[in-house]
């Protein structure tokens, strides 16, 4: 049972949830460059907590129409496979298919693990005649305790470290990744000799 001082009500009582943009017809506005562009299948194998690697980008004409997220910021996914939260590590633009975050009493790692929490019950709930839909109301009605001030801050000491680490790690792996798609052909091609390394 919650304490006396813990407040029950809707996750829209605490956290200000909104929905990302598209620039339409969105192939006008697809560019090798430009600002990212997160799709859902970015996503839906990623293990990490944390989005790194964007594929597409969008030319800067199609700002206007879309929604524009730094760094850090906690993301939801709505639509084709709902309720995937993810933490951006690169700045990016997201699409209508995306929930976002731009104000809440919670941190991003609750916020994030309250997500995979309640994720199958908001799959439940959502809706759509091809893919699941999770509207915002549902999620902004989504019944929600608020902890006091004290327990939060003691939560967040105790998570904070965890993702600090696993972030560190992703990027890690990610410049490793990297590393070796960049080696491996040149190894392959025979253009790096390592014939004379000695193991």
């Amino acid at each position: 049972m919650a304490p006396n001082s813990w407040l029950h009500g809707k996750l829209g009582d605490y956290a200000n949830i909104k929905r990302g943009g598209s620039p339409r017809p969105i192939q006008e506005y697809l560019s090798d460059s430009g600002l990212r562009w997160l799709k859902i299948s970015d996503v839906t194998g990623l293990q990490t907590p944390f989005i790194i690697d964007i594929k597409d980008h969008i030319i800067k004409e199609g700002l206007k129409k879309t929604v524009f997220l730094k760094a850090g910021s906690l993301v939801l996914s709505n639509s084709a496979t709902p309720g995937i939260p993810k933490i951006l590590d690169v700045d990016s633009c997201i699409h209508d298919g995306w929930l976002y975050f731009p104000e809440s009493k919670f941190s991003n790692e609750y916020l994030y693990l309250y997500s995979k929490y309640i994720r199958q019950q908001l799959v439940n709930l959502s809706n759509g005649s091809v893919f699941n839909n999770l509207k915002t109301d549902i999620l902004k009605g989504y019944p929600t305790i608020l902890p006091d001030e004290e327990t939060l801050q003691r939560f967040d000491g105790i998570i904070k470290p965890m993702f600090l680490q696993m972030q560190n790690l992703t990027r890690e792996s990610h410049d490793l990744m990297d590393l070796r798609d960049t080696i491996l052909p040149r190894l392959m091609s025979g253009e790096i000799d390592v014939s004379g390394i000695q193991l």
